[in-house]
């Protein structure tokens, strides 16, 4: 009779537990692209800066303190018009001592002439040997060597002083001041730039993405907001870095063909912005660089594919999918955007967000989409 009992209400609890409903796990949240293929050129800003085809770094040949810069930014000068100058004290006592060091050695060779022609007399006279006329010439051609020496430190001190002075190679402006009145400045230390000539190009920097993109001759796009201008350039030159630990090289864009008017309306400094085509026809689908992982099978992605239309949408109106994972073939890449040869095709959900902990056949919710179109060109 207990035994029935026990067996009855345990009847009763499974009945009880078959009746209350299993609350499933909520699908993990993901945000997909919908690919679209890229197979016009793609296009980067970058910005620049418009300047003097010709700027002149002006420097002093000798180190001292800077005594007085003589033009201002933005001035016009002339070939020959003083810049800036050195304080020159010490310069000046050098050659005030190269000065007397010459006039004393002027005068001892008059007198070691003098010498050397009386010697020269009595021997033919008779009247001295021929030792002593040997000394005398020795004495002379001495006194010879040191009066020329003199000369050239005279000159070499004459030399220095005016490496205190700058002037002006031709007619230029003067682009910006990069020493003060009062610094002390090295020798080959430059204190002033200089604009010359009309020729007017634009300086940019190039990142290691985006060096493989030009070559010398290539075609760009140049925009000068505050001329309100867009003109074509070419790219002149591509250095190498000035700093090996800042991967930058520097370019050059030269503006041929710009009009007078066009001229006229520029000026050296002002603010320009490149236009660098990218790519080319038959590029392929461009993907974000998070989108993309890697394990020891490579490099892959993950899909979204909804199964069927109303029935894959929940009660909220979030659409359901089924990950699949893509193996993909890398190409390029464009700053923060992979290029993928192979592996996916126009019109796939690319998951790009939420992808922590994904897996293949995993039941996904999928939230607001954007196409590739609408991302930034590579």
């Amino acid at each position: 009779m207990i035994m029935r009992g026990i067996l009855l209400a345990g009847l009763v609890l499974l009945a009880g537990c078959a009746e209350e409903p299993v609350e499933e796990a909520p699908l993990r949240p993901v945000r997909t692209l919908v690919l679209e293929a890229d197979g016009a050129t793609g296009e980067r800003e970058l910005p620049a800066r418009l300047e003097a085809a010709a700027n002149r770094r002006m420097s002093f040949r000798v180190a001292g303190q800077l005594e007085a810069l003589e033009v201002a930014v933005g001035e016009r000068v002339t070939a020959g018009q003083p810049l800036a100058r050195l304080e020159a004290d010490d310069l000046r006592l050098q050659r005030d001592r190269a000065r007397s060091a010459l006039a004393g050695a002027e005068a001892a060779a008059a007198n070691a002439e003098a010498e050397w022609q009386r010697a020269r007399r009595l021997y033919e006279a008779g009247s001295a040997p021929a030792r002593d006329l040997d000394a005398a010439r020795a004495q002379r051609d001495a006194a010879r060597a040191q009066r020329d020496g003199a000369r050239d430190a005279l000159a070499l001190a004459e030399r220095q002083l005016g490496f205190t002075r700058l002037a002006a190679p031709d007619a230029c402006r003067v682009a910006s001041r990069l020493a003060e009145a009062g610094e002390n400045v090295g020798a080959g230390q430059p204190v002033l730039v200089l604009a010359c000539g009309d020729d007017l190009e634009v300086r940019a920097v190039l990142s290691e993405d985006l060096l493989g993109e030009l070559v010398i001759g290539a075609p760009l796009r140049v925009r000068l907001p505050l001329a309100d201008l867009t003109l074509a350039g070419e790219v002149a030159e591509i250095g190498l870095p000035v700093d090996p630990r800042q991967a930058t090289w520097p370019l050059r864009v030269a503006l041929p063909g710009l009009a007078e008017d066009e001229r006229a309306r520029l000026q050296p400094g002002m603010a320009a912005e490149l236009t660098l085509p990218l790519g080319g026809p038959g590029s392929g689908i461009w993907v974000p660089m998070v989108a993309v992982q890697q394990d020891i099978d490579g490099h892959f992605v993950y899909v979204a594919e909804e199964r069927g239309s109303s029935d894959a949408s929940d009660a909220t109106g979030d659409r359901e999918a089924t990950v699949v994972r893509h193996t993909v073939t890398l190409g390029g890449r464009h700053g923060e955007r992979l290029e993928v040869l192979a592996g996916l095709e126009p019109g796939q959900h690319l998951i790009v967000a939420g992808m922590s902990r994904l897996h293949d056949g995993m039941r996904v919710r999928l939230l607001e989409e954007r196409s590739t179109a609408a991302e930034a060109s590579p």
